[in-house]
Formats: structure tokens, C-alpha cells, sequence
């Protein structure tokens, strides 16, 4: 098998998600789905660093192609941009070692999430941005994001998924940055968005963070509250999960 080293951008307001599922459209079934039409019959997969979920996008989704199919890289790289939908880009493609391992090779993962305060949502950022109608008080909401910096036990904020050894988890850094006016729309907006790193998320654990962080915003919950979800388990949230439209997985650091 030839094995290659591939980053990936997507849109993925149309996908079910990152992983391959029976009879239902994905990222990745989608890649591999073209990766077997360039291996001529010959089997094909391709491993990522993240299962982002259905309508999450990603920037730099970082992945392992295995071939059987000998293609110079640059050609790959070619083939899979002309075939694929135009959702789902190809930026970058490299031979690698057999032993590369997307996701447990990473050191760093780097999420953002993008929203948006208005009365009326802009229809050029429908599905790539969260719409939030509420006033929220972001110096108060920065205030909060310390809290979940560190080695913690996350459990309490995600959902079940793969299974997993450990649902402890550290993050590295989380802030909170205010977008200044795009000249392609000549306009300020009210955009922010969270970046948040750290070596590993689970399932949904991004999107319930977030959604702690604007529910503390609104004056729903305060600090005692967060603090409580780190010392047991609970059984049930602190808010709802925040919609997919803002989440994108940012980059990737090995």
C-alpha cells in the first residue's frame, strides 16, 4: 500500500458528519468513495484526525491515505480536487510512513467557534456562523473561559460516543476575539469567535463548552455553577448543546 499525508478543508453544512456511514452522505465516505475510483478497483481508506460531527466544518483536517494505487503526490492531490465535490478541498498532500497515526501522533488540536449577536442573521453567513439573537456580555463571558483551562475531567461535558480510556482531558489555552469589519461586505458585524486548544476533545465537548460559556453570558449560571460539572458527575448539562454551524476544526499540530 503507498500512504500519503493529506489535509483537508470542508464545508460540512451538507455532510452527516466526518465518518463513513452507511446510506448516509459524509467527508469521509465521500474521499474514499473518489480514492476508489483512482485505485482502479484496488481497495482505499483514508483515516482522519477528528470526527467532526454532522454540519461541524474544518479548515486543516489532517489525514492518512492509504492506496493501492501508485500516484505521485501532486497528481493525488490533482485527481481528488476534480473529482470531488467543491465542499470538500484537498489543500495539501505528502508521502508519509506506514506508521503515521492521525489522530495519536497529534500534540495539539485547535478548535474555533464562530457566532454572531444581531436581530436579523445575514443570509451570507447562514450554516457558517451560530446566530444569537441574545445581548450577551462578552467581557463577562472572557471572564469565565480560565475556568476551563487545565487538566480536568470533561465528562460532564460531552456526549457518548467511541468509547474512550479517559474523558480527562487538558486544554491548553481559550479565548474569546471580537472579527473586525470584512471588506467583502463592507460592514461591521457583531462576529466573535472562541479558540480553544488543547490535546484532545471528545464527542461534542467543544459545543457544551460553548454553550456553558453563553449561557454564563446571558446570567443563567454563574462560576459556582462550571466549577460543580468539573467535581462529579452529573446527569445533565449545563445549557444545550450549541448548534454545529459555528464549529470548525482549525488546525492540527504534530
Amino acid at each position: 500500500m503507498n500512504t500519503y499525508k493529506a489535509i483537508f478543508s470542508y464545508d460540512g453544512s451538507s455532510y452527516y458528519g466526518w465518518q463513513k456511514q452507511p446510506d448516509q452522505l459524509t467527508v469521509q465516505g465521500s474521499i474514499e468513495k473518489v480514492l476508489q475510483t483512482l485505485s482502479k478497483a484496488g481497495s482505499a481508506q483514508v483515516i482522519g484526525c477528528g470526527r467532526t460531527d454532522a454540519g461541524v466544518h474544518a479548515v486543516n483536517q489532517v489525514t492518512k491515505i492509504s492506496l493501492e494505487q501508485n500516484m505521485e503526490p501532486c497528481n493525488l492531490k490533482r485527481a481528488l480536487n476534480s473529482l470531488l465535490d467543491k465542499s470538500i478541498r484537498c489543500l495539501a498532500i505528502s508521502r508519509c510512513s506506514d506508521d503515521f497515526q492521525p489522530v495519536f501522533d497529534a500534540k495539539k488540536k485547535t478548535y474555533r467557534y464562530y457566532f454572531i449577536m444581531s436581530e436579523v442573521m445575514n443570509p451570507h453567513y447562514s450554516l457558517k456562523m451560530t446566530h444569537i439573537k441574545k445581548k450577551l456580555d462578552i467581557d463577562k463571558m472572557k471572564r469565565a473561559l480560565p475556568l476551563f483551562v487545565g487538566k480536568k475531567d470533561f465528562v460532564n461535558f460531552s456526549t457518548k460516543g467511541t468509547p474512550v480510556k479517559s474523558t480527562e482531558r487538558e486544554v491548553y489555552s481559550f479565548d474569546l476575539y471580537k472579527m473586525e469589519a470584512s471588506d467583502f461586505l463592507e460592514r461591521e458585524e457583531n462576529i466573535y469567535y472562541f479558540e480553544i486548544s488543547g490535546n484532545g476533545f471528545l464527542k461534542q465537548m467543544v459545543r457544551l463548552i460553548v454553550s456553558a460559556i453563553f449561557s454564563y453570558g446571558e446570567g443563567k449560571i454563574g462560576a459556582d455553577d462550571i466549577n460543580s460539572f468539573f467535581l462529579e458527575q452529573k446527569t445533565s448539562k449545563l445549557a444545550p448543546t450549541a448548534p454545529p454551524d459555528g464549529l470548525y476544526l482549525y488546525d492540527v499540530t504534530y
